[in-house]
């Protein structure tokens, strides 16, 4: 992996500027979302942050996997330089999937699947990396994510007491407060 002390500081880094930004979070009114959030629970269930407010949580979070999107990225093009030079795969995350599409745009597997099977000459001619290839690469690559996943996860978990202690100075008192608005709204008291 390229540099996994620089991924730690800018994962220390978004962390600090969340932890800047939390003091100004308000909760906001109750509206209807219309698709579901499919980063933080995986992040929530791993960190033990399953009941924080998903706006706090979602700003934390994505700042962090945007920050795990472009190492993966970067260390994916210098492992396996040879996938995306011709432009003939690419390679990128779906919601935490590791994917390899050809340029029309075909997953790997729906080209291993193929029945028509190259022929060498084939294979000589179009001078890329087989669809074969590219499932091996594929698994290297899911397994590069999973350590980079792991790895921001525990560096966060290893700062989830001072994250904790914000969220109770910060958060806490806001949805109190909200709270007691709301029972005092609806009861009148």
């Amino acid at each position: 992996m390229l540099r996994p002390y620089r991924f730690e500081r800018e994962l220390d880094r978004s962390v600090a500027q969340w932890l800047a930004w939390l003091p100004r979070w308000e909760p906001g009114t109750l509206r209807r979302r219309s698709d579901v959030c499919t980063v933080c629970p995986r992040y929530a269930d791993e960190l033990g942050l399953t009941e924080l407010p998903h706006g706090p949580l979602h700003a934390l979070v994505t700042s962090i996997e945007s920050l795990l999107i472009e190492h993966f990225l970067r260390n994916s093009a210098a492992r396996f330089p040879e996938l995306e030079r011709d432009g003939e795969w690419k390679v990128w995350l779906d919601r935490g999937i590791v994917r390899i599409t050809s340029s029309d745009g075909r997953e790997v597997d729906e080209l291993l699947d193929d029945s028509e099977a190259d022929s060498p000459l084939d294979a000589l001619l179009r001078g890329g990396v087989s669809p074969q290839k590219a499932a091996e690469a594929r698994i290297e690559l899911v397994r590069m994510y999973y350590m980079l996943f792991n790895s921001a996860v525990n560096r966060l978990a290893s700062q989830r007491s001072l994250v904790l202690r914000a969220v109770d100075a910060y958060i806490e008192p806001k949805v109190r407060r909200m709270a007691e608005e709301l029972v005092t709204e609806v009861c009148g008291a």
